[in-house]
């Protein structure tokens, strides 16, 4: 059964918070629903990045991986893209 590493982002606070699950949109609408962080001042928040694995357990090793020293460069990217940059060509 296929699993979901996910990075979920308040728009608020710019908090973000990296997660893994078997069912996304269901564990989405808990965090938004039961989080005291999401309690607060009505915040909700977004789902930034959804990356599919094939089982939990890789789901599990992936979160721990974006949440450890090692894997703070790509937690960076993700969480702070640069946007496209458009080339202009010479007229």
């Amino acid at each position: 059964m296929s699993s979901y590493v996910y990075v979920l982002k308040s728009a608020a606070t710019g908090q973000h918070y990296i997660g893994s699950t078997n069912n996304l949109e269901r564990r989405i609408t808990e965090y938004n629903r039961l989080s005291p962080r999401a309690a607060g001042a009505g915040d909700t928040w977004e789902c930034v990045y959804v990356e599919v694995c094939d089982d939990l357990d890789a789901a599990r090793t992936r979160e721990r991986y974006l949440k450890s020293i090692d894997g703070v460069d790509e937690k960076i990217t993700i969480l702070y893209p640069i946007p496209s940059r458009r080339r202009f060509g010479r007229r």
